[in-house]
């Protein structure tokens, strides 16, 4: 499992260089992974966050509760957390 791959989708996504299913599709499959080995608690933030960057795609822009870059940042945090999880085991 690369944490590089996930965090380097994160650039990609935010360059508009892949789109919002291979993002998504990315993160259920990588993040799902890493997932396995983290608390039930990181599954649901995680599974949040793709279900909002999916719904995103039925607004031109940012809705009024979340934008894209926000949410990407959230995701950069969740890696940083689930990470620094990882490597504490």
């Amino acid at each position: 499992m690369s944490h590089s791959e996930l965090r380097q989708s994160l650039i990609d996504y935010g360059a508009d260089a892949i789109s919002t299913d291979a993002f998504v599709a990315l993160w259920r499959k990588k993040g799902g992974a890493l997932c396995s080995q983290l608390p039930p608690q990181y599954l649901k933030a995680l599974d949040d966050m793709l279900m909002r960057i999916e719904s995103s795609r039925l607004f031109s822009g940012d809705s009024c509760s979340f934008s894209r870059e926000s949410l990407t940042d959230a995701l950069g945090v969740w890696l940083d957390k689930a990470t620094a999880r990882l490597a504490s085991l």
